[in-house]
């Protein structure tokens, strides 16, 4: 008889929790063979194989529906598409850890030369952490996250992009927005990569290079090094401009704000985002009883502080302006990784939640032996104005 094995065997084996294993049963992309006499769901060695294929899947960036379609319909991930998300995540991570690297040039060279870099020691501990934060954080959204669809995949769609277009991305990142949506750029669109970090326009670059046969007839992409605020955005040059996750770096943000609306067509758009925001209601549940009193009072105020701001300079500057809501939920089924990632939250929180830690961590574990997967949930809002 064929070897058989526990949901927390399986768990075990992978690496994961069997709420995990629970939660791919419950989408149906994870089936026991059968069950025991006490009633336990019981795995056989194609369950191991089948699991093996869907965190490979979620390793590589597909998201929880892209793995429902390809598993529940029996299709066969090509190997040159794995192989291509893998290879972009990749490329990702090495561009980040080269400008690690060239920053840690740059402070080698002053020390050589007799000087103390302290500035650049700061920007060296600030790049690491911000490089850690950003995979932690980006791990937990892949296995964590309940949304069928991921962020730039939905920002993606909201653009409604059309046959021509001339568009503009101000602070273009990583420019996952494009990476994502690559094959659903329509023919003869211009896409303009304006960002100040040439590492990043670096990047883009070589995948352009790379993959610029993928791309519907016409479509071409420029790139600008340049900082937003300074640059001088040409008078009704764009259908259509992006400013995703950017307000929080930006000084004058009227100013630019206005230059952006003088760079559109008549009946262009403006396209803009935010950074996410958390549910401070499921945190306080979460945290309440052990810590005793409410938390993320400051978190919030700040998040509705620029909320209400660009809403007033929006609504000042465009006659109409809509907004639309990406709803997602995490279910940290790691009460480690849940401690963590409720630290990565907020500075004073994180000092709370120290300050118990013990405490914090034992309530976290006993919710997990109960079989309670807390539930965080967050909201991305995206303005469209016109």
């Amino acid at each position: 008889m064929q070897k058989r094995y526990t949901a927390g065997e399986l768990a075990r084996w992978a690496g994961v929790s069997a709420r995990t294993i629970r939660f791919y049963e419950e989408k149906g992309i994870l089936r026991p063979r059968e069950r025991s006499a006490e009633g336990y769901r019981l795995y056989d060695d194609s369950a191991v194989l089948r699991l093996q294929e869907i965190l490979m899947l979620k390793y590589v960036g597909l998201s929880l529906e892209e793995i429902q379609q390809i598993l529940g319909q029996g299709e066969q991930m090509s190997a040159t598409r794995l192989l291509e998300r893998q290879k972009e995540m990749v490329l990702e991570e090495r561009r980040r850890l080269d400008h690690i690297l060239e920053t840690i040039d740059r402070a080698q060279q002053h020390c050589r030369a007799g000087q103390l870099p302290v500035s650049q020691f700061a920007e060296i501990m600030q790049l690491v952490t911000k490089n850690q934060q950003a995979n932690f954080r980006y791990g937990l959204y892949e296995r964590y996250g309940t949304s069928g669809q991921r962020w730039h995949e939905w920002l993606f769609d909201q653009l409604r992009l059309e046959p021509g277009m001339r568009v503009l991305d101000v602070g273009c990142g990583h420019g996952n927005i494009w990476r994502g949506g690559w094959h659903g750029i329509p023919r003869g669109c211009g896409i303009t990569l304006l960002d100040k970090e040439p590492q990043g326009l670096q990047y883009l670059r070589e995948i352009y290079q790379e993959r610029c046969g993928e791309l519907a007839a016409g479509v071409k992409l420029t790139f600008l090094h340049d900082d937003a605020e300074s640059w001088q955005c040409p008078a009704e040059a764009y259908d259509l401009i992006l400013a995703v996750h950017l307000w929080n770096y930006i000084r004058d943000k009227k100013r630019l704000l206005y230059r952006l609306h003088r760079g559109l067509v008549e009946g262009g758009r403006l396209m803009s985002t935010f950074t996410s925001q958390v549910s401070v209601q499921d945190v306080n549940r979460i945290l309440e009883p052990v810590l005793g009193r409410r938390v993320l009072g400051a978190y919030e105020e700040r998040k509705q502080a620029l909320t209400a701001q660009m809403e007033e300079l929006f609504d000042a500057e465009f006659s109409g302006v809509s907004r639309m809501t990406f709803h997602n939920c995490l279910r940290i089924a790691q009460p480690e990784e849940l401690l963590q990632y409720l630290c990565g939250l907020d500075g004073e929180l994180e000092t709370r939640i120290r300050a118990k830690e013990q405490e914090v961590r034992k309530y976290l574990w006993e919710l997990t032996l109960r079989g309670q997967t807390p539930e965080i949930g967050t909201e991305g809002h995206c303005y469209s104005c016109e």
